[in-house]
């Protein structure tokens, strides 16, 4: 059975995912897939995954307006921190799918995909 938007949101709340410093986040081309780890700033232990299936459409886009010094060498030379996501239904062709937005300073992100799974930590 499908979830609705809500449920997701409500997941993902659970989550407290605001302000949980972004870990990795990845598209594998080849499976459609995009995976969102974030959570412990100190250690792997209380990470979540979220991964996103059946992806239509993803746009990662960083940026470095407002940033002070030296330009970063690689992506891990920043850190980025969750400060919102929103998740949205919408329909495609007659293909039901969410549209899902994140809100990362420093970063735009957005994933139109089929389903979403959350992965709590053990």
């Amino acid at each position: 059975m499908r979830q609705s938007c809500k449920e997701i949101m409500d997941k993902l709340l659970a989550t407290n995912y605001i302000d949980a410093k972004l870990k990795d986040l990845t598209y594998d081309h080849k499976s459609l897939t995009v995976e969102l780890k974030y959570g412990d700033l100190k250690g792997n232990k209380n990470d979540y995954i979220v991964i996103f299936k059946g992806c239509f459409s993803v746009s990662f886009n960083t940026w470095l307006e407002g940033m002070i010094g030296t330009v970063p060498n690689n992506p891990d030379d920043l850190d980025f921190f969750l400060h919102n996501v929103e998740v949205e239904e919408i329909e495609v062709n007659g293909i039901q799918l969410y549209k899902c937005s994140l809100t990362i300073p420093m970063m735009d992100c957005q994933i139109t995909c089929v389903s979403i799974e959350i992965n709590y930590p053990y």
